[in-house]
């Protein structure tokens, strides 16, 4: 029995390390601005709180988005990851041309972003510019289903997310405050995103394994 247990764990060990380092193939498109509009907060002072998942969520504010999908990281063992699965950035204007994408190397970790020149490359937008067209998002999904499809995004897609930016506070104690700022950065500089309705806009077809 132990050694069957030990199996188990191991077995999905491994899937959660080949799901880590093997993401859904990236999409490509040809050069040319995708999403012209910049996300959309609206703020919500009276909401009143709900439970989720042994959490109380404070919503603060409505927002809805359409970018770029830049990055992705899922998370499985950090304190968030009982209601955030993963963090995508977003990009807009700019940074959904795919030709200034391809400058860019995006990174994730411990729920923090950043970015770099990609190989061969110079930065080509100023530090403001790219703060003001990219959002890292702690995205917290309403429903099973929802988590189900937001785990099969691909890098490259162009996507749309309505929701809530939340405040939450565990039954532990434990706190994560959003951010209602586009423009921010350091500690809590990122939303915390009750995600309500998610479509993916424009995609590209995967190719069929050969035989």
């Amino acid at each position: 029995m132990k050694k069957l247990i030990k199996l188990v764990i191991l077995a999905v060990a491994a899937y959660l390390v080949w799901d880590y380092f093997h993401p859904p193939e990236a999409v490509r498109f040809e050069p040319g601005v995708e999403v012209f509009s910049p996300p959309q907060i609206y703020v919500t002072p009276y909401a009143e709180p709900f439970e989720f998942k042994q959490h109380q969520l404070t919503p603060v504010a409505e927002m809805e988005i359409t970018g770029k999908v830049l990055a992705q990281e899922p998370y499985y063992f950090d304190r968030g990851a009982k209601i955030s699965p993963v963090d995508i950035v977003l990009g807009w204007k700019a940074l959904s041309d795919q030709e200034v994408v391809d400058q860019f190397e995006f990174r994730q970790s411990l729920r923090w972003y950043a970015w770099g020149p990609s190989a061969g490359h110079r930065l080509p937008m100023r530090r403001i510019e790219i703060l003001g067209q990219s959002e890292n998002l702690h995205l917290v999904p309403s429903t099973e289903a929802l988590a189900e499809r937001l785990k099969a995004i691909r890098n490259g897609e162009i996507i749309y997310l309505h929701g809530k930016l939340v405040n939450v506070k565990g039954e532990d104690g434990w706190v994560w405050k959003t951010s209602m700022s586009l423009m921010d950065s350091g500690d809590n500089s990122s939303e915390v995103f009750w995600i309500e309705e998610f479509d993916v806009i424009k995609t590209a077809p995967l190719l069929a394994e050969p035989a």
